[in-house]
């Protein structure tokens, strides 16, 4: 299995530490992404939203201006022929030579998908994705045209010149609705997951490796994790609350900061049921910003010192999580602070994990 720490990639200097600064910043890009090579981060994640600016231009920037930095493009299917998009990423896969990865956006929030003019059902948006992923797939992988009848989608010759570097590129997969595990099982690489109590993790990562199984699959699986790290425990909870403090300042003086994702959001609900579980579980899974905020804000931290915030992704390791998407609250400042102490700490730790028999 391939353990990989990822980023998370912003296309201006914006946090819940501070108000929006602009929409598209071509040198904080710049900056963002050496910063994250630098850092020993092996991946990094360009997001969309239905407002956010266009992100597969955005990971051709970060491609450019690093080296060995791999990404994943987030891509919401129904908006671009599948056709054409496998087009578009196997042609920035040759430009990277072989960095790009796609991470398939399906859409959670029906306000967020109307507003780019798609009305589907979130269930027949995911099942329209399965079968973009395998057009994908073949678009990639054939070499005669062929002729496509689907439940979406249909053409007749369909063909790509370019193929990627990668035989196939990874496709990575998020959601955890019935229609989300079951068509993300079929088709996916790597299935993405957010922050949750250990015990959670476990049974989210338990019944979608059973319904890949059905299938014959074993995807790979990714947790994205806020983290808040200092040099001592007490400094780090510390910290944590001067940022709670800071955003609620922000919040009652009208400020735009961090990634507000509406309060019909899964994600937004989920944080919310799990914020009512308490401040501080499984010991250092911090959800204070989240109970402030309503879950609006997804914001739910591990906090405590390089070494205990590695710890404890370590047990998340062996609960069956491959990848970390690991996200601070001070873009360039953090992943300059991971690099220092807690990536090559997570690093070592899950290699001596692997030499003594643990799982991964």
């Amino acid at each position: 299995m391939t353990f990989e720490v990822i980023g998370l990639h912003f296309s201006a200097d914006s946090s819940e530490a501070h108000p929006l600064r602009g929409v598209y910043d071509p040198q904080f890009i710049r900056d963002y992404a050496v910063a994250h090579e630098a850092a020993g981060f092996d991946r990094v994640l360009v997001g969309q939203t239905a407002t956010w600016p266009d992100p597969l231009t955005t990971a051709a920037h970060v491609a450019a201006v690093t080296r060995t930095l791999k990404f994943m493009v987030a891509h919401r299917p129904g908006f671009i022929a599948p056709t054409m998009a496998a087009r578009m990423f196997a042609t920035l896969d040759r430009v990277s030579e072989g960095r790009a990865g796609v991470h398939i956006i399906t859409g959670a929030s029906d306000v967020e998908t109307q507003a780019d003019g798609d009305f589907l059902t979130k269930d027949q948006r995911y099942c329209r994705s399965r079968e973009y992923v395998e057009i994908l797939r073949r678009m990639w992988s054939s070499e005669v045209p062929f002729d496509h009848a689907g439940e979406w989608y249909r053409f007749n010759g369909a063909f790509s010149l370019v193929k990627p570097v990668q035989q196939q590129i990874p496709i990575f997969w998020a959601g955890n609705s019935t229609a989300a595990v079951e068509m993300g099982s079929q088709v996916c690489d790597v299935y993405a997951i957010g922050p949750a109590p250990l015990a959670e993790t476990r049974a989210t990562i338990e019944r979608f490796k059973a319904e890949a199984a059905l299938h014959g699959r074993n995807p790979e699986v990714s947790m994205s994790m806020r983290v808040i790290v200092s040099d001592t425990e007490e400094a780090a909870w510390q910290k944590a609350e001067r940022l709670l403090d800071t955003v609620m300042s922000h919040l009652a003086a009208g400020a735009q900061i961090g990634r507000d994702k509406g309060a019909d959001d899964p994600g937004t609900l989920a944080l919310r049921r799990q914020a009512a579980m308490g401040e501080r579980l499984d010991e250092r899974l911090w959800t204070g910003m989240t109970q402030a905020t309503q879950g609006r804000l997804h914001a739910t931290a591990l906090v405590g010192t390089p070494d205990q915030v590695a710890d404890q992704l370590v047990r998340y390791h062996a609960a069956g999580v491959d990848r970390f998407l690991l996200n601070g609250f001070y873009t360039i400042e953090d992943v300059r602070l991971f690099g220092e102490g807690l990536v090559p700490v997570l690093r070592r730790k899950i290699g001596r994990e692997r030499c003594d028999g643990g799982s991964g």
